[in-house]
């Protein structure tokens, strides 16, 4: 298989194991496929992805506050902004980004690596304020808590860590051992972990991810 959005390579993780002869392959499928399922894990116990999709991705929020919008997602970039003010879906308000909204943390991007913005702010002069209706605001970009470019090194040592270790327990007692596991039983897996879990620990959302 080939490893879609995974937090480490094929590479590190040979490696990690110490499979350092380039002709044995032997064990290549299995080791995609932790790397990939420990990754999804990852995403489930954080609450947000360390990958964007190439193309923009549109979501729909209900929004409590008309001033202040505190996105459940993480947002590396908005396309699109847009409002349904009479609940009939149409989004026929588009706000712009230099008049109507500013995001924050303001200097989230300027970190290194850059952090994601979890915040919306009607500007003072801005024209619109955000609807309470149900679905009352698009909001079309890149979401995640970062690229792969500039994923943070915690998150590919705890990758490595755990799949390392999955992949050391071929010989399990109980599921866990197999490449068929769901998020939910790899994220407990992780939990069980201290060494994975001081990796993952600060990335995760408030209230994400609790078995």
């Amino acid at each position: 298989m080939t490893i879609t959005n995974g937090y480490c390579t094929l590479a590190e993780l040979r490696a990690q194991v110490g499979i350092t002869d380039v002709t044995d392959t032997t064990d290549d499928s299995k080791l995609e496929q932790r790397v990939e399922a420990i990754s999804r894990a990852i995403d489930y116990l954080t609450g947000t992805r360390f990958y964007a999709t190439s193309a923009d991705e549109a979501r729909y929020y209900s929004t409590p506050h008309g001033q202040l919008f505190l996105c459940p997602d993480d947002i590396l970039s908005i396309t699109t902004l847009q409002t349904d003010e009479d609940g009939d879906l149409d989004y026929d308000y588009t706000w712009s980004n230099t008049t109507d909204y500013i995001l924050e943390p303001y200097n989230a991007a300027l970190e290194t690596p850059p952090r994601p913005y979890t915040r919306i702010r009607t500007m003072v002069s801005g024209r619109y304020a955000f609807p309470t209706i149900p679905k009352g605001t698009k909001i079309t970009g890149k979401f995640g808590y970062s690229t792969a470019a500039n994923q943070p090194p915690q998150i590919k040592a705890a990758t490595l860590l755990a799949a390392q270790k999955l992949f050391m327990r071929k010989g399990a007692p109980f599921g866990i051992a197999g490449g068929a596991n769901s998020p939910l039983q790899l994220a407990a897996f992780i939990m069980m972990d201290r060494d994975v879990m001081d990796f993952i620990e600060p990335f995760r959302r408030m209230g994400v991810g609790a078995i």
